[in-house]
């Protein structure tokens, strides 16, 4: 008899060790399977980046409140306020420079300060200074690891007192 009680401890053990084994193994898969429905994990195989799709329309990003700067003409103070709009095809751009906002109209007001007001005064020197300011922008984006690029710099209103 003795014998045959510790026959079935053993089995009813070994029963006991095959199930939590089961079980561990099946919290395992489990978890591991919700992790990659969640996205925490990703699948095997899919490196490569994605890479950001242009949208069909633009978006444009207004600078509120316009910039306004003072320079020196001829001995006298003079002003300009310009509305400026930026303008992407990429989601990724506009949130970045939402990000960066402080820096970008830190290097625009620094740009157009340093404006002379003869040469401003004339369209060439305005689209001469809308293209300064598109690569402003666009070296604040990419020494920030953004990828995408602004595709124009508008002035909206541009007064010069």
């Amino acid at each position: 008899m003795a014998t045959a009680t510790s026959k079935q401890q053993g089995m009813s053990k070994l029963v006991v060790i095959l199930l939590i084994a089961i079980l561990v193994v099946l919290l395992a898969v489990g978890g591991a399977v919700a992790a990659y429905l969640t996205g925490m994990i990703g699948s095997v195989g899919n490196d490569e980046p994605q890479v950001e799709q242009a949208l069909d329309e633009p978006i444009y990003i207004e600078l509120d409140p316009a910039l306004t700067v003072n320079f020196e003409r001829g001995g006298r103070i003079s002003y300009l306020q310009a509305r400026v709009q930026l303008e992407t095809r990429y989601a990724s751009v506009e949130e970045a420079i939402d990000r960066h906002m402080p820096v970008i109209r830190n290097n625009l007001l620094d740009l157009f300060a340093d404006q002379d007001y003869q040469e401003v005064n004339t369209r060439a020197g305005r689209e001469a200074l809308r293209q300064a300011a598109l690569e402003e922008v666009n070296q604040v984006l990419a020494e920030r690891g953004v990828e995408q690029r602004l595709e124009a710099v508008y002035f909206t209103r541009f007064v010069m007192q």
